[in-house]
């Protein structure tokens, strides 16, 4: 009776045992850190990520005039017609950009977000979503570059000058500007969060300038050369009251 009793107990922990080991624990944490970069009749977006769920296939990613969305009606499908958006099997915490399939306007509001997405045949929908988490503001806008001895535009708009000689980059033309230092990305600031432009700022290759006008416009300028006439990469658009981005 005793070796009975013990061959159970020993029965009962290697079942134990056996239940913890094979647990799975599926995390569907929704992407964060989102930001929407605008691009000339272009949108991308950006975020962070790391599912540890084994049913992860990807990213759903969302765009329109309006900021409501239905899930998953309203993702972009991908080129077979499907969800998700945009295929991926990365686990581990990680930043993704992908450029946002569609038609855009420059000079128009839209709002983009993106979800965690999965397939499931153990449940009735046959998929996972993770909610949306947050939905951000974006405007496409008219870019390109520009070559001067000293003047600076952008979209035809005059907005600044550069004095080589003391190394100075001018506001003019009721411009003012703000200074974020060499940047080696022309993306790296897209949301304005300091208010406070300017009359000038510090010269310097791959500095990265926003200038305002106090009322609508914006204008990021990039420069990419300060050799012989300084060349630069611009953006613009008029539509501050509905994003301070650029």
């Amino acid at each position: 009776m005793k070796k009975i009793i013990f061959f159970i107990s020993i029965l009962f922990i290697f079942i134990s045992c056996s239940n913890e080991l094979i647990t799975v624990v599926d995390e569907y944490n929704p992407p964060y850190g989102i930001k929407a970069i605008p691009g000339s009749n272009s949108i991308s977006i950006s975020f962070w990520s790391g599912i540890l769920a084994s049913d992860f296939v990807g990213f759903n990613l969302y765009a329109g005039t309006s900021s409501n969305f239905n899930q998953p009606n309203d993702a972009i499908k991908n080129n077979m017609g499907n969800y998700p958006t945009v295929e991926n099997s990365t686990h581990t915490r990680s930043s993704f950009t992908f450029p946002i399939s569609g038609t855009y306007n420059n000079g128009t509001l839209y709002y983009v977000t993106v979800t965690a997405y999965g397939t499931n045949d153990l449940i009735d929908t046959k998929y996972i979503e993770t909610k949306i988490n947050a939905i951000v503001p974006v405007i496409p806008r008219a870019e390109g570059n520009g070559t001067t001895r000293n003047i600076i535009t952008a979209s035809n708009q005059t907005v600044g000058t550069i004095d080589t000689s003391n190394n100075k980059i001018n506001s003019s033309n009721g411009w003012k500007v703000q200074s974020f230092g060499p940047q080696s990305d022309f993306n790296a600031v897209v949301v304005i969060t300091n208010n406070i432009f300017y009359t000038n700022a510090e010269y310097s290759l791959n500095g990265l300038y926003i200038f305002s006008n106090g009322q609508n416009g914006l204008a990021k300028i990039w420069i990419t050369n300060t050799n012989g006439s300084p060349s630069y990469h611009w953006a613009y658009h008029d539509k501050a009251n509905l994003w301070l981005g650029i």
